[in-house]
């Protein structure tokens, strides 16, 4: 941006107000519990003041020049984070603003399909069928998740990629105001597919190297997993990983991790699997928290984005089913609130969520830690007590 030094005069209008600026197209201003700017390209969030979200209203509306110093350094500060661009001319587009609920519900996490086209251990859901949401299902839930003010929206399975109407979604989100995260085995997506997918965004699991993540999913899953992985990278889509700890793969972390950074995954999530759906029935699987919690320290990248402190884990996050089920989690699938029948709002309306101080635990790190998965706590305690993995993850626990 042009600027003017003292006793310098300005050679045009455009100079002393600025050049014309838009908002980039992957940027939008949101209204969370505070007005916000989200990037779906970056997963990058900026709480911004009235004012702020008052001009950025104005570049939504075409175009517009900073006509004061103020608006002048928030253009620089926009401009080098990609959030506004400079512009020849006008280009009107329409925002879905709109307050939402608070807490806010930012991520959504939505299982398209139950059909999978592996059978892992460990696999919470159990055995899969044939039970699917409809393409006009899918539609209206990204609309109302859109008009909710929501984040990511994570596409899931089953093997999500199995839904008979799979592309017909894939285009329709093309157009949403979302991060379309799609979370996959991966063993599908070849160099078409990598190249079709319009998610700015795709998780694939990697269960630890190839012996232990084959016995997990499957003899030669690895292999197409990881090839996957390269060929979404190479067409410039952003890749996470997401690993399960298990009896096989305890001595496979420092070679994973070494992988997991190589292959350029923008984050990597460890966990440990609580003992439901397949993994009920192959116990020998099962680590202890105590061996697991070291584990999550490898974990990188995925912070949550600014969530309101004082609630736990869960305060953003709701999930739908296959069958048409919202929960607040897919763990937690037996205790529905409600169908998508009934809309997200009401259903996201009848979800409990926990404060903070409820918690059986007080640390010093429960503000980080936000009380853990609720549902391992339940498995280990009870449902205001500690995630003992966390605590081990922590050092709370030696």
């Amino acid at each position: 941006m042009t600027t003017t030094r003292g006793g310098d005069h300005p050679p045009d209008h455009e100079a002393a107000v600025g050049p014309l600026v838009r908002l980039t197209p992957d940027c939008s201003p949101k209204l969370l519990e505070k007005p916000c700017v989200y990037s779906r390209s970056t997963d990058e969030l900026y709480f911004i003041n009235s004012q702020a979200l008052a001009f950025l209203e104005k570049c939504a509306r075409g175009a517009t020049t900073p006509d004061s110093d103020e608006d002048r350094a928030f253009v620089d500060f926009c401009l080098e984070e990609n959030i506004l661009e400079t512009a020849k001319e006008p280009a009107p587009r329409a925002l879905c603003l709109r307050q939402s609920p608070v807490p806010s519900l930012r991520y959504l996490l939505l299982h398209i399909t139950d059909r999978c086209n592996l059978k892992c251990r460990h696999c919470f859901l159990g055995e899969g069928g044939s039970r699917e949401l409809s393409l006009p299902e899918i539609v209206a839930i990204a609309d109302q998740f859109e008009a909710m003010q929501g984040l990511r929206l994570l596409i899931s399975g089953g093997e999500p990629l199995l839904h008979k109407s799979f592309w017909e979604v894939n285009d329709y989100l093309r157009r949403k105001d979302l991060r379309v995260v799609l979370l996959t085995n991966g063993t599908l997506i070849d160099e078409e597919t990598a190249r079709r997918l319009s998610a700015q965004e795709v998780q694939i699991s990697l269960d630890g190297m190839r012996e232990a993540h084959d016995h997990l999913r499957g003899w030669g899953s690895f292999e197409r997993s990881v090839a996957a992985i390269r060929r979404l990278r190479s067409v410039g889509v952003d890749v996470s990983v997401a690993t399960m700890i298990h009896q096989r793969n305890l001595d496979d972390f420092d070679v994973l991790e070494e992988l997991v950074r190589e292959l350029g995954a923008r984050e990597w999530s460890i966990d440990l699997p609580s003992a439901v759906g397949r993994l009920a029935d192959n116990s020998d699987l099962l680590v202890d928290p105590r061996s697991a919690g070291p584990f999550l320290r490898r974990s990188y990248g995925g912070a949550i984005h600014e969530p309101l402190a004082s609630f736990a884990c869960g305060a953003h996050l709701m999930a739908v089913m296959a069958d048409g089920k919202v929960a607040r989690c897919g763990f937690y699938a037996d205790e529905a609130v409600g169908s998508i029948e009934a809309g997200l709002k009401p259903c996201w309306q009848k979800i409990a969520k926990i404060p903070l101080s409820d918690l059986e635990c007080n640390c010093q790190f429960v503000e980080e830690c936000r009380g853990g998965c609720r549902f391992r706590a339940h498995g280990y305690n009870k449902p205001y007590g500690a995630d003992l993995c966390q605590c081990y993850r922590y050092g709370v626990l030696e």
